[in-house]
């Protein structure tokens, strides 16, 4: 990838080329991509234009210092990959929680049925806007547990975020 900087008053440009490894998702088994925290989520219509910021029918604006102010809400977003497919219904079987913890400790669980969510082909997309306003102050980390019931596989990823005053 190569980043281009250039500034506008001089026209002074500077390059950086940086390499990274695209992960491989294992066919077989339940994974994920990491979680990203947004400031925003915008659900797009179907054939938007793609542009900055969006995934699929998503628009996510990153939260990129994983620092929010208590009131404002709290976007994840999540990709799970190889869910199976129950073959009563040709559509994955499988369902989310949303587990919110402080101090190692349960504080909060919402929970998403697989029929809520938005499933295309091998990928299902989760995205949820979390509620801070009843949230005091501190550091908080969210897991998504998420199980697959025809391949009995569960996985959790999590993310750390802070909510300030």
């Amino acid at each position: 990838m190569d980043v281009i900087v250039r500034d506008i008053q001089t026209g002074n440009a500077g390059v950086s080329k940086v390499g990274f490894i695209v992960p491989k998702f294992p066919t077989d088994s339940l994974s994920a991509s990491s979680i990203i925290l947004a400031a925003k989520l915008e659900n797009m219509e179907a054939g938007a234009a793609i542009g900055p910021f969006v995934i699929g029918t998503t628009k996510v604006i990153p939260n990129l210092s994983g620092v929010y102010r208590r009131g404002q809400p709290i976007g994840v977003y999540l990709q799970v990959y190889n869910a199976a497919t129950d073959q009563t219904t040709l559509r994955p079987a499988a369902d989310a929680e949303y587990v919110l913890l402080k101090d190692g400790r349960e504080v909060g669980k919402q929970i998403e049925d697989w029929r809520q969510i938005n499933d295309a082909g091998q990928r299902l997309t989760l995205t949820r806007l979390i509620d801070s306003r009843n949230l005091e102050p501190g550091k908080y980390q969210i897991q998504i547990r998420i199980r697959d019931h025809v391949s009995g596989q569960t996985i959790t990823p999590e993310a750390s975020f802070t909510v300030g005053r």
